[in-house]
């Protein structure tokens, strides 16, 4: 069983990658980039896990997807924001973006627990593993991010909201396959 936890975290979590590479490239908070996603899809799978009998009938694949709209608007935000922000204002802002972000990526995670949840997995086992893969994927991003080719492609400041936009547009399309 641990085989189809673990799987399954994987699949949940490939989106991550994506999301924490649109994010750090060009962003010197990749520390807390990665902290802030991770703790945020736990706390989701946590509280998912223990809804489970609650939400059952609310919840399905196609909520998961809807994720999709919080990454477009924040790659729209990253497109259109100004560049003369100050510093403490765009602090604020990366980390709301980076609680957004794992709210987004975290959505299917946690509809992949909740699943598991039903199916009586460890009640804490399984958050804990779709969180850490969460976390390490966005940790591989971040360490890519780093390479010189993303660090070129990280001064053209267009790209990574782009990415965000079509993270966001796949993450829709489940809601009409």
């Amino acid at each position: 069983m641990i085989y189809l936890v673990i799987i399954t975290a994987i699949t949940v979590s490939l989106d991550s990658f994506l999301c924490g590479l649109s994010l750090s490239i060009g962003n010197g908070k990749k520390f807390s980039l990665v902290a802030i996603v991770t703790l945020t899809v736990f706390v989701m799978c946590i509280a998912t896990n223990y809804a489970a009998y609650f939400l059952e009938h609310y919840l399905s694949e196609k909520t998961a997807s809807l994720g999709g709209i919080i990454l477009i608007g924040i790659g729209l935000f990253n497109l259109l924001k100004k560049e003369d922000e100050h510093k403490e204002k765009s602090d604020k802002s990366f980390i709301v973006q980076c609680m957004l972000a794992g709210f987004a990526v975290g959505l299917d995670g946690a509809i992949a627990n909740f699943s598991l949840a039903l199916m009586g997995m460890n009640s804490f086992c399984v958050p804990v593993i779709i969180a850490i893969t969460h976390g390490v994927m966005i940790g591989l991003s971040v360490t890519i991010s780093k390479t010189s080719l993303l660090k070129k492609v990280g001064k053209y400041k267009f790209v990574a909201p782009i990415l965000l936009i079509l993270l966001g547009l796949y993450k829709l399309l489940g809601l009409f396959l």
